[in-house]
């Protein structure tokens, strides 16, 4: 018997078993970039806030989501994007 047929989950963790995502980029940006509001809650409160926010997502299928800033105001926002150089997918080639 020298053919056995491997185990579907050799390590017995099915989480460190599942097959990772290749990173197949969609073009020839690495990273995409959004600005838009999104709400926020402090961790001891149920209390909602609105904020504008930032997010860096990977340019791969499905995009994945890599860091997310939060700004109380747009021009802030704006700022930090002009700041570190970030452009907005709808600026993008």
């Amino acid at each position: 018997m020298k053919n056995k047929k491997k185990e579907e989950y050799p390590t017995g963790d099915i989480i460190k078993d599942l097959p990772s995502y290749p990173d197949n980029y969609k073009d020839h940006r690495r990273f995409i970039y959004t600005i838009g509001k999104s709400k926020e809650r402090k961790a001891s409160s149920n209390i909602w806030k609105e904020v504008w926010s930032v997010v860096q997502w990977r340019n791969v299928i499905p995009p994945r989501v890599v860091h997310l800033w939060s700004f109380p105001t747009k021009e802030e926002a704006e700022k930090f994007m002009k700041k570190n150089d970030f452009v907005v997918l709808s600026k993008q080639n």
